[in-house]
């Protein structure tokens, strides 16, 4: 079995609900008119989208953000479970491997391909044939941005370097064994043994994104000290150590960030050589820029705003049909009140899904069951429970529990406005079922923390799996812990349960055939059940950008591949 990372949040919010119909229909009233006086003041188009102006050039551009990434860190010291560390990860990193990119359903753009991989910092690989070992052939002559040669110390230093931060999420590789895995075998070729044959699919997965990174380790240990051989301190804040398209060249704190093409770039230089990532934290200002053409891109823009901005012919609205990131409620099973089954499961029923579809999302959601994709082969969803507002369960359900009403704190990163609009939207329907929901705003970096820590008492974000594979998605994010005071234990009987359906699958010598597939559809239903995580619903992709921009990519982490882009 298997315990795993966490994520969290904590609210007080003195806001009144109001009555009838003038309380179900607020998000139109409260949010849409700071959005829409910014739209309108902008419909003068001289600018032009995406021209030669502040919003950029051929080579430079300048994009409006919600928040900056409070470290470059990532994933190595708990601050990489925000979305700005996500972009960083895709930007400033490059794996051993990666998802090639294949046409998108939008024009001008592309989607990963989540079946198949190529090399990355690796030129290529082989597998032995018990599906055990591994070989990755680096790229010869291949350079860090500061020109210093890549080896195979390199990727066996950034395994060391991974299993030697008490933040990294080793749980995510389940049984593999870290550095005590990994070869050298001469200068340009390492081997990488795995505990299993059936984990190799979610290994290259875990290899291609932000678990997997391989790092410069001349440039660290240029900047290591002896409290910090592995230069953790001086990396959070400089860049030139990682091997992505990018490295970052400098920044002010909360307000605007410079990233620098990598001339070293494993796929060339990028055709874009400097991206000027500026914090403009009012989602309607960020979709009045884009607009205008004073950013050539704008991310977190609200649906409502993406709705207005797609009947705009120089600008483009990416959609998908099957999206991957979705909206989570995450409740702390190790304290009251969600220590206790029956008030999870009513909180589930106290969530209105069809009017956050319709009145956050502007229709531009769907409805979620788990976390699996369900275009997996030989997975369905059919057996999995709805995602549906009823009172009358909920309420029964409190009973059950022996309570009337509870007092429920939901905190939200200030980044997210769609969410801060989504906690107002639950407060107001939740109360009629039980449930009095006050909704703590807290800054990025420290929801981040609090997610990580799993120290408040229930959080919303935007989640997805970085590895689009069953096996991932049932072992990361709040899954069932052995320790009775971990905040992810649900009970007894549904731990059992849901490890026993997991183990199962994981013993397949192929985790897509039929057999696997019956396995990870119950250990899905039994998530639901246990109603720890809460799926609100799918969502699609935040950003609007011009239509001067191609080679925009929706990623499993669904931020922006700059090295990608070019501009017409």
């Amino acid at each position: 079995m298997n315990n795993t990372d966490s994520p969290f949040g904590h609210p007080p919010d003195d806001e009144k609900n109001t009555a009838g119909l003038a309380r179900r229909s607020f998000l139109f009233g409260a949010l849409g008119v700071a959005a829409a006086a910014a739209l309108a003041a902008c419909s003068d188009k001289s600018g032009g989208s995406g021209g030669s102006g502040s919003g950029g050039s051929k080579t430079d551009i300048v994009v409006a953000v919600s928040a900056l990434a409070a470290s470059l860190n990532g994933v190595l010291d708990g601050n990489g479970l925000s979305l700005q560390a996500f972009e960083m990860n895709a930007n400033l990193q490059a794996g051993l491997v990666r998802n090639p990119y294949i046409d998108g359903e939008t024009a001008g753009t592309v989607i990963q391909d989540f079946n198949n991989y190529v090399g990355y910092v690796a030129e290529s690989y082989t597998v032995s044939d018990d599906g055990l070992t591994y070989t990755f052939v680096l790229r010869k002559d291949f350079k860090d941005a500061m020109g210093n040669p890549v080896t195979a110390d390199d990727v066996v230093y950034s395994f060391e370097r991974k299993w030697a931060s008490e933040s990294y999420a080793k749980a995510s590789w389940g049984d593999f064994k870290g550095p005590e895995a990994v070869t050298k075998v001469d200068d340009y070729t390492v081997t990488i043994e795995i505990p299993s044959a059936g984990f190799g699919l979610t290994f290259l997965g875990l290899l291609a994104n932000l678990q997997g990174h391989i790092y410069s380790k001349t440039v660290l240990d240029q900047n290591k000290t002896a409290d910090d051989p592995y230069a953790m301190t001086w990396s959070a804040k400089n860049g030139g150590w990682g091997l992505g398209p990018y490295y970052m060249e400098s920044q002010s704190a909360d307000q605007e960030m410079i990233l620098v093409a990598n001339p070293n770039y494993a796929y060339g230089e990028p055709s874009i050589k400097k991206v000027t990532l500026r914090v403009v934290p009012d989602a309607g200002t960020r979709a009045s820029l884009v607009k205008s053409g004073d950013v050539i891109l704008a991310e977190d823009v609200l649906p409502n705003d993406q709705a207005k901005l797609a009947e705009d012919d120089d600008l483009v609205v990416p959609e998908v049909s099957d999206p991957i990131e979705y909206v989570d409620v995450t409740l702390v099973c190790n304290k009251a009140p969600f220590d206790d089954l029956k008030v999870r499961q009513a909180f589930q029923y106290a969530l209105p899904y069809e009017q956050i579809i319709e009145e956050v999302y502007a229709g531009r959601a769907v409805p979620k069951k788990g976390n699996v994709n369900p275009s997996t082969k030989n997975f369905s969803v059919d057996g999995i429970q709805d995602m549906v507002y009823d009172v009358d369960k909920a309420k029964a359900l409190l009973e059950e529990a022996g309570k009337s009403t509870v007092d429920v704190t939901l905190s939200v990163s200030t980044a997210n406005q769609d969410l801060i609009n989504l906690c107002l939207l639950i407060k107001s329907y939740a109360v009629d079922a039980g449930f009095n929901v006050n909704v703590e705003q807290l800054a990025a970096a420290d929801f981040g923390t609090a997610r990580l820590q799993a120290t408040k008492q229930a959080i919303i974000y935007r989640n997805r799996a970085q590895v689009q594979t069953p096996e991932y998605s049932c072992i990361t994010f709040f899954k069932p812990g052995d320790d009775p005071s971990s905040p992810s234990r649900w009970s007894d009987d549904l731990n059992t349960q849901f490890w026993v359906e997991v183990d199962a699958a994981r013993e397949q010598p192929d985790q897509l055939n039929e057999e696997a597939g019956k396995h990870w559809t119950r250990a899905q239903e039994i998530l639901v059940e246990a109603a720890a995580e809460i799926f609100v619903c799918a969502i699609q992709p935040t950003q609007v950008f011009s239509k001067s921009l191609t080679g925009w990519a929706y990623r499993s982490e669904n931020q922006n591949d700059f090295g990608n882009l070019e501009v017409s």
